[in-house]
């Protein structure tokens, strides 16, 4: 697999998982947990620019849902 095809697969798999945090399916946390997994699944580095969420400071890790969707 490429870099871009890792890129792609997780940017892809994170839409997912993002979707259903906006809907209320999953906790914040579970958002940070799967997008962790997913950048050790692709070897993305946790301080890739690529990924949604900054993993690496842990006081960046507040997510809002009333800022998702515009």
């Amino acid at each position: 697999m490429t870099r871009f095809e890792a890129i792609l697969r997780y940017k892809t798999a994170m839409a997912v998982f993002d979707n259903w945090f906006t809907r209320g399916g999953i906790s914040g946390d579970d958002l940070l947990k799967v997008s962790g997994a997913l950048a050790a699944k692709y070897g993305l580095s946790l301080s890739s620019i690529y990924l949604d969420l900054d993993l690496t400071c842990r006081e960046n890790r507040v997510i809002d849902g009333s800022t998702k969707g515009g």
